[in-house]
């Protein structure tokens, strides 16, 4: 094993962006700090799409907070979206990319001149490079590496293989073939891959059994978290005085935020107590056109949107939450239903495999399709004293056996470290 070099190009990359805490960020992110704590050999790079190289960046420990500080550069609109890498045959784009590729590295090295940044560009050679990003980032530093002859070792964590289900084989997209060659290119470099979830680790074997991804080397399941960490920020968004339901990053289709609506649909025809509804999180346009249809009209009054919370705030949101609603079709872990417990707070689920390992006997399950099973739920949980209360401290006493952030960093240790 070569010293460990952990990336953090998708920090780098999303700080420029509108969601710069989003789940694959925060995971990334997370780790991170506590391996800075835990592994005082493992370096910390970001993958310059400037210069094709890897620069290193020296965490700090904030003596005062205990947090750690990565020292990420924020703000350099380093242009990473022109791909190296193309799974499909286009005579005029492959023509093109090496012209455009020149133009925007040299846009690139302005940006990073004009930011004033004097990072130490990191030799990767006989290195062992861990990437937790998104795989589209890690082709591009491999690309880089393999044109410029390093030799290292690759250790990959993959979240999810969503796109190879939402769009059927014969009907794939160009975004859906680019997910499958940049997971393929990162599973073709890996000496070993590190799955989010069981779910996760068997999706990617299921998928490599049909030969739509590549032979496998040695996965290994390093299950993410319960934890929910506070927050230093001062409180800025109100909470709703009367009992309420939460979502958290929950759009339409995949993630189902239709079936919440139905639900409280069928609570207010039917007479029944009716919560208001939470959606905290970037309102993305087709969840505002939605909940503009006139069929909502009769519980338009109970919703509240939270758009961006910050961390103390969506803390806030978990706690004085009746009950943290995830309803996903399909999820590669399920950060909300596990954060929510750790708060405190009662997760109705749907019943998408992976959330049963997130939230065990903890959780309150429903058929995705069934907005009728999510309704009884909601109405039990106000109305039968005695379950509720029995929910709460249920997840009271498991709280002692709910994973860290510090768990996982451990785990993610052992995988590099081959033990």
């Amino acid at each position: 094993m070569g010293q460990i070099v952990y990336d953090l190009t998708e920090a780098f990359v999303a700080s420029t962006g509108k969601f710069p805490y989003y789940g694959i960020v925060r995971v990334a992110e997370e780790i991170a700090c506590e391996l800075y704590r835990i592994d005082p050999e493992v370096r910390f790079a970001i993958f310059s799409h400037a210069h094709d190289e890897f620069f290193e960046i020296h965490p700090k420990l904030d003596e005062k907070t205990g947090r750690v500080d990565l020292q990420i550069p924020q703000g350099v609109r380093i242009s990473h979206h022109l791909r190296r890498k193309f799974y499909t045959e286009n005579k005029l784009r492959d023509l093109l990319t090496p012209a455009a590729h020149a133009l925007i590295r040299v846009v690139n090295r302005f940006r990073w001149n004009q930011a004033g940044l004097s990072l130490n560009s990191l030799d990767m050679n006989g290195k062992t490079l861990v990437s937790t990003g998104r795989p589209k980032h890690m082709v591009a530093a491999l690309d880089a590496l393999d044109r410029a002859g390093a030799t290292y070792e690759f250790i990959p964590l993959l979240h999810d293989m969503f796109p190879l289900h939402e769009f059927p084989l014969k009907n794939r997209t160009a975004f859906s073939l680019n997910f499958i060659g940049d997971n393929g290119y990162v599973i073709e470099h890996a000496s070993r891959i590190i799955a989010i979830s069981e779910f996760t680790k068997s999706d990617i074997q299921s998928f490599s059994r049909e030969g739509t991804l590549p032979p496998l080397p040695e996965i290994i399941t390093v299950p993410l978290v319960q934890q929910c960490r506070e927050g230093q920020e001062p409180p800025t968004q109100s909470i709703p005085d009367a009992p309420y339901i939460l979502t958290v990053g929950t759009t339409l289709g995949r993630k189902n935020l239709e079936v919440v609506f139905e639900a409280m649909l069928l609570l207010e025809g039917r007479g029944k107590f009716v919560p208001h509804f939470v959606l905290a999180g970037a309102l993305r346009k087709r969840v505002h056109h939605h909940m503009k249809m006139a069929r909502f009209d009769r519980i338009r009054p109970y919703l509240h949107v939270v758009s961006d919370p910050h961390q103390a705030d969506l803390v806030r949101l978990y706690r004085s939450a009746m009950a943290l609603v995830l309803p996903s079709r399909l999820e590669g872990w399920g950060l909300p239903a596990g954060e929510a417990l750790w708060c405190g707070t009662p997760s109705i689920c749907s019943t998408a495999p992976v959330l049963y390992e997130v939230c065990g006997d903890l959780g309150l399950y429903f058929d995705p399709n069934q907005p009728d099973e999510l309704a009884a739920i909601i109405t039990r949980l106000h109305e039968d004293e005695a379950f509720a209360e029995d929910v709460r401290n249920r997840i009271e006493a498991a709280a002692p056996r709910l994973r860290t952030w510090s768990d996982v960093a451990r785990d993610v240790k052992r995988v590099y470290e081959g033990s």
